[in-house]
């Protein structure tokens, strides 16, 4: 097992912290260790739990739950974006929308 040192952004980049964490764990291990000690709402608003997800900032892409650091290509000194995922109305809309101000649908 070997550790990698990256910089843990919220999603808005005013919370940032760098943290030490085991590149062969999976995705969810980590985020649950982490929204624990990063002291991040478990809950909404409205009472829901929230669920986060791991935005990878140097390959623009979302870490899936069972992925690990190492498996996802995240280096040393690499930017992960905790992004919350939000359930509306029956759709999930996560990390690939939530950079953008309105997540667009287009309708065929």
């Amino acid at each position: 097992m070997g550790m990698l040192t990256v910089n843990i952004w919220d999603a808005t980049g005013a919370k940032r912290q760098e943290v030490q964490m085991p590149d062969d764990a999976p995705v969810n291990r980590i985020l649950a260790v982490l929204l624990e000690k990063m002291k991040f709402p478990q809950h909404g608003p409205d009472g829901q739990l929230l669920s986060y997800k791991f935005h990878h900032k140097n390959s623009g892409k979302q870490l899936l739950d069972d992925q690990t650091l190492s498996s996802a290509g995240v280096k040393d000194g690499d930017i992960l974006r905790l992004q919350p995922e939000i359930t509306a109305g029956g759709w999930r809309f996560g990390a690939e929308c939530s950079a953008m101000p309105v997540c667009q649908t287009s309708r065929g």
